[in-house]
Formats: structure tokens, C-alpha cells, sequence
């Protein structure tokens, strides 16, 4: 997974950043919760006061070219890994090995019009194993925001993605699809930091794939209130199993209003048409709604509830079910922040073909429900499954420079009509050191364990990660 570096200069614009991606991602409702995938997608209440305007970069600082503001920066790192593709076979084991990770953005800012162009590479390196593992993944593309009114933003983005690995659904060598695409995360909209970005790592394969996508959306902030409309096109090709290449395209729509002076109201929805290379085509959504709350003394929470569903073109069936959960925050000292959150998502399935498309706790999960990509395998919706995840999220300050984060889950995967409950659990903890202004030292350390319920098919993984990035 690609992630980017935001440079110092950005600063006084990052709340406007974090909102414009907010509204990508269709999300308002888990308070001071996010993920990647949908990581990630950072979600809120409905703003309360109008919006301010930024002053724009001076440059100073900072390294320009001509009017260009140019955030270079390189992370470099060195991992053990008991479990490189998360198989159930005897797992490949590899340490230490190598990350390397260069970024770039280019901003041009004229306060209505903000260009962004970025581009990164994320290269593993296992000096022991044959060169097919090593992976060079890569990112290109442009953001573009048009701000004709402070309350008013239009947003276009292009992307092209090269991934070395493809995710597979569960214990299969079969490219998993999310059918309701998740945001962007590149070096113009990075993934959040702290235990709000963590999701847990995927069963993948070698299967090298490139994806382009083109998106849009258009945010509007009322008295009290948001809406937001967006839409994207996907396009996905596979380099050594062209049959499962696909195009996807998906729009989606949210909103939410402050109804009294504690509690909001929120509402998102999507749906997406699937075009697989090979088979027939399907219809996926989601739509959901819930309500929030500001901070009441040390807490804050909010509950959601919704649908979800997939139809099979030709008679090909259909499946679907409820997704609810909710979460509460809360914050016992000015350094020290936690929430408990609990994700469920039901899917009743009749489809008689089979389908390489995911449920939606399949990388990143549904906006808003960011519990469901702890769960860490693709389960495709021709099965009947209730997945329910519990989820542990804290961040902790021990200085201004230095600052820890930690992950716990548990997901319990009931296989409607039979006797078999898989379990998942997964765990992170992470801690981040500025050692100076542009250099930060990073730790990161994952586990995961998977319990099929079958006599085979379990797995577990370790991942221990030290590094740094270092900002120009």
C-alpha cells in the first residue's frame, strides 16, 4: 500500500485537505475515527462554524520551483516478515528485508484554483528470495480543486496505480475485487496518521496489475451542514491473468446536519456497476445512516446503520444484508485518546456463479465502518457470512516529537448455514520519533492469525518493521 508524506509547509491547510478527502469518501460518521483504505478517509460531524480561508504558502522553507511548492521525501526501512503472502501453506518467511520509498509533490496553490501533481514508489526487496518477490510498486497522478466560494469545492482527480501483488479472496489465487471502490491515498491525500490509518494486511499473491482511475466530487457546507455528490471511473489490468481484468463505475452521495447543539445526523450511499473482462456483470451498493455526537465531557460516539447488496446480471442471483456497528471515544488526558468500535456486516447470498468480488471488509471497508478492515481476508459475496468486528484504536503523546499508536481486533466469521465460525484477530502498534525537523524515526510491529474453522487453511504473521523518513 502506497503512502504519502505531508511537508511542514502544508500546515495551514490541512484541515481543508482532511476535508476534502472526507468528502471523497463519502464518510461522516465514526467521530475521530478513519482508515486507508478507506484508510482511508478521515470522517467527522457536520462543520459548525463557516469556513476560513487559508492563507496561501509563501514558499518560504521550502523547496520551489518557479511557483511550485516541491515535497520531496524518502523513507527507508528494514522488516521481518514470518509470512510474506499470509498463505495457509508453509508460509515464506523472509528477514531482514528492504523498503524503500521515495515521494514528490508538486502544489501550485492560487487560493480558487489548487493544482497538486504527485507521483511515489514503494519497492520491498528480499535479498534471499528469488527476484519475482520483490515488488515496485509506483503512483502517478493529479488532484485538481476548483473553490469558487470558501463553502463551495469541486474536485477531479487522475491516478495510475502499479501493484507487484494482487489481493486474493480467502486461501484462493483468485484477484479479490472491493466493488465499492475505496479513496485514494497518495502523497496529495495521505492516509491518516496514528491508529486511525492501520488496517490489516491482506492474503495477496504475485500477480502484477495496473489500475487507472478518474474521479470527481463536489462538497457544499450549509449553515450547520454538508452535502457532497462523487463519481469514479476504474479501469484494472491484470499482467498475467487477463481474464480477470474489469471496469467499475461508481458514484456516491452524502450528507449530514447538526439537529440539536450535541447531536448530528449523517447519511452515505454508493453504488457501482462491475464489467468483469470474462463473465457477466453486477450491480453493488451500499446506503446507510446514523447519528453522532460532540464531545460530552470525555466522550464522544455515534451508531450507524444501513444495507449493502450485490445482483448478479442474467439471473446470476443476488445477495445482501444489513451493516450497522458504532463506536465511542474517548479522552482521559490532552495526550492520551481511545475508542471501542464494533462493525457488523451481514450478507445473505443466493448466487449461483462464482464471483472474485468482495465483501466490503475487504480492504478498507465500507466508509464509516472502518472496523471491517481489521478483519484481514477477502470473503466473496456468493458466500452467506455475518462478519463482526471489535475493534481497539489509541494514540498517546509522550513528548511533541514522540508519539505511540496501538490496534487490537477480534472478528468472528459465522458462515451462515453451516457450523463453521472462522476467527480472525489482528494487533499493531506503532511509535513515530522526530529526531529533527525533517527526519522521523518509525517502529511498526503487526499480527495477525486466521482460524478457518476447517481442519486447514489457518495461518498466522508477524511483521516487525524499523525505519525512517526523512523530509527535503
Amino acid at each position: 500500500m502506497m503512502n504519502g508524506f505531508r511537508h511542514p509547509m502544508f500546515g495551514p491547510k490541512s484541515g481543508r485537505t482532511r476535508c476534502l478527502v472526507f468528502c471523497a469518501a463519502v464518510s461522516a460518521c465514526l467521530i475521530g475515527r478513519a482508515d486507508l483504505a478507506l484508510a482511508q478517509s478521515v470522517q467527522g460531524p457536520p462543520p459548525l462554524l463557516p469556513p476560513q480561508t487559508a492563507a496561501l504558502p509563501t514558499g518560504a522553507g521550502a523547496l520551489t520551483l518557479d511557483q511550485w511548492l516541491l515535497s520531496p521525501s524518502l523513507g527507508v526501512s528494514s522488516f521481518y516478515d514470518s509470512n510474506v503472502y499470509s498463505s495457509s501453506a508453509p508460509p515464506i518467511t523472509h528477514g531482514p528485508g528492504f523498503d524503500i520509498h521515495p515521494s514528490l509533490l508538486a502544489e501550485f496553490n492560487t487560493g480558487i484554483f489548487d493544482t497538486s501533481l504527485y507521483g511515489n514508489i514503494d519497492s520491498k526487496i528480499y535479498p534471499t528470495l528469488d527476484p519475482l518477490n520483490d515488488t515496485f510498486n509506483r503512483q502517478a497522478g493529479f488532484v485538481q480543486k476548483y473553490s469558487p466560494l470558501p463553502d463551495l469545492i469541486f474536485t477531479a482527480q487522475g491516478n495510475y496505480t502499479h501493484n507487484t501483488y494482487a489481493n486474493v479472496l480467502v486461501n484462493s489465487t483468485t484477484p479479490a475485487v472491493q466493488a465499492v471502490p475505496s479513496p485514494i491515498i497518495s502523497p496529495a491525500n495521505p492516509a491518516t496518521p496514528g491508529a486511525a490509518g492501520v488496517v490489516a494486511g491482506q492474503q495477496v499473491v504475485v500477480n502484477p496489475n495496473d489500475t487507472y482511475t478518474v474521479q470527481g466530487s463536489a462538497y457544499k457546507e450549509f449553515n450547520r451542514a454538508f452535502a457532497t455528490l462523487g463519481g469514479a471511473l476504474v479501469r484494472t489490468i491484470y499482467e498475467t491473468t487477463p481474464s480477470f481484468d474489469y471496469n467499475l463505475a461508481s458514484y456516491n452521495g452524502g450528507g449530514g446536519i447538526w439537529f440539536t447543539p450535541l447531536l448530528y445526523a449523517f447519511a452515505n450511499g454508493a453504488q457501482s456497476l462491475y464489467q468483469p473482462a470474462v463473465g457477466v456483470s453486477s450491480v453493488s451498493y451500499f446506503a446507510r445512516g446514523g447519528i453522532g455526537s460532540d464531545r460530552i465531557g470525555l466522550f464522544q460516539g455515534s451508531i450507524y446503520g444501513g444495507n449493502q447488496g450485490t445482483t448478479i446480471a442474467n439471473g446470476g442471483g443476488a445477495a445482501g444484508g444489513d451493516l450497522y456497528g458504532g463506536t465511542i471515544s474517548y479522552f482521559p488526558t490532552d495526550v492520551w485518546t481511545m475508542s471501542l468500535e464494533v462493525d457488523r456486516l451481514r450478507n445473505i447470498s443466493n448466487i449461483t456463479s462464482a464471483t472474485n468480488q468482495a465483501l466490503g471488509g475487504f480492504a478498507g471497508g465500507f466508509p464509516g465502518a472502518s472496523g471491517l478492515s481489521l478483519s484481514g481476508i477477502g470473503l466473496s459475496t456468493n458466500q452467506s457470512t455475518q462478519i463482526t468486528t471489535i475493534s481497539y484504536r489509541s494514540n498517546y503523546a509522550f513528548s511533541p516529537q514522540t508519539s505511540a499508536f496501538a490496534v487490537a481486533s477480534v472478528t468472528p466469521i459465522d458462515y451462515l448455514g453451516t457450523s463453521q465460525v472462522a476467527y480472525t484477530w489482528f494487533a499493531a502498534l506503532g511509535i513515530r520519533h522526530q529526531l529533527r525537523d525533517d527526519l522521523t524515526l518509525t517502529f511498526d510491529y503487526n499480527y495477525s492469525r486466521y482460524l478457518s474453522g476447517l481442519p486447514t487453511g489457518s495461518f498466522n504473521r508477524d511483521f516487525i518493521s524499523i525505519g525512517a523518513i526523512y523530509t527535503f
